[in-house]
């Protein structure tokens, strides 16, 4: 049991950014900082302050020192790949770029295994060379016309226009080895999500895809960005290793919020007051106030009556903007969509930023902190998509 004094100091440690807790997920943002540092020595990389495409061609325009980083203003082929130090196995990899006019890059998980980054705007059908496309494998042995093979073309073409910037969501799962080396499963892409759409679910590769830095298969590898096809400028790049446990919370947390989400649908008390902690606390940064959550909760029973009976429709929806925890505690930050009408009345809609402390029990994972920070904006919320 969780005894007040212990909630308040575990609830200090938290809020206060404690590097014991925040280490536990070893998410590294690769351009907090020095923007190379983090990378292995490599030449004709820099880190810029602003960067621009040309209008209809494969060039960019640079200025300033700062923290985006760029392969050239143009196409060379000369230009190495950059790897990252560290080596990861599962893992996910969050990308914000931008690519010119018919510029071509790629990001290897693992130095092995590429994720297609394409200028493929208005393509009306895509290819595994396409942007979310999962590049094919090569063998020169095979005959003429089916060297290439198990490439993937993306579910369906989420490109942007070339100038402005993108996203990739990646999460990978590596290949398995017995304790022989003898490979036991394959590498899978679990999901690609590129400019908020997904686009790969579930995908095995067999082997290293064309071109990879790296040669083979092994349990852990760098993460690579190819550099000699076409100007690539990057200014987000976050990296969080998944190991076994840290997938096990984030499906249960999914799972959790879910049932949040479906509970206000449905006017279902009894169930949202089973995901909260009983000596929880709900924190308002907007009324300044703090109570525990049981007032709160007695002072909602009302909204979910009505919702229930038919007097009113009510639904929340969460996005997510940092994620941390271990087996048993959860600090979740984002923003929440609370959104209620009243007979013959217009939807009314509420942007919140929130953060949230959770810790697991027996019977699942309780809110023990909902801290309202703050409103957001319409624009935040599409933001975190």
């Amino acid at each position: 049991m969780i005894t007040p004094t212990r909630m308040r100091h575990f609830i200090t440690l938290i809020l206060s950014g404690s590097a014991a807790f925040t280490a536990q997920t070893r998410s590294q943002d690769y351009l907090k900082h020095d923007a190379l540092e983090l990378f292995r020595p490599v030449e004709r990389w820099s880190a810029v302050a602003e960067v621009a495409a040309v209008s209809d061609k494969m060039e960019i325009t640079t200025s300033g020192e700062g923290r985006i980083l760029v392969n050239g203003a143009t196409q060379d082929k000369q230009i190495p790949y950059l790897l990252t130090k560290a080596e990861y196995g599962d893992v996910r990899v969050e990308l914000e770029f931008m690519i010119p006019k018919n510029s071509n890059a790629g990001v290897y998980l693992m130095g092995r295994y590429e994720v297609q980054i394409f200028d493929s705007f208005g393509r009306q059908r895509a290819g595994s060379g396409d942007l979310g496309g999962i590049y094919e494998s090569w063998d020169p042995a095979r005959l003429p016309g089916k060297q290439g093979y198990e490439g993937k073309a993306p579910k369906t073409n989420a490109a942007r226009p070339p100038g402005e910037w993108q996203t990739l969501d990646i999460t990978f799962r590596a290949p398995r080895f017995d304790p022989s080396g003898a490979k036991t499963e394959d590498a899978i892409f679990e999901k690609i999500v590129a400019n908020g759409v997904l686009v790969q679910e579930n995908a095995t590769v067999t082997g290293p895809t064309r071109s990879s830095p790296l040669e083979g298969e092994a349990t852990r590898g760098p993460i690579a960005i190819q550099g000699d096809h076409g100007p690539i400028a990057i200014r987000a790049f976050r990296v969080t290793p998944l190991d076994e446990e840290t997938k096990t919370r984030m499906k249960e947390l999914e799972r959790y919020w879910a049932t949040v989400s479906r509970a206000v649908g449905e006017g279902d008390f009894n169930t949202y007051q089973k995901t909260c902690h009983p000596e929880g606390v709900l924190a308002s940064g907007n009324r300044q106030m703090s109570q525990p959550l049981a007032v709160a909760l007695a002072r909602w029973k009302q909204e979910f009556t009505d919702t229930k009976a038919g007097r009113r429709k009510s639904s929340v929806e969460f996005r997510f903007s940092r994620r941390v925890g271990d087996a048993t505690t959860a600090h979740e930050s984002g923003i929440f969509l609370y959104t209620f009408q009243l007979p013959g009345a217009a939807p009314q809609l509420e942007f919140v930023h929130f953060e949230c402390v959770l810790v697991k029990h027996p019977d699942g994972w309780k809110m023990l902190l909902e801290n309202q920070v703050g409103p957001a904006t319409e624009a935040e919320w599409k933001a975190l998509e």
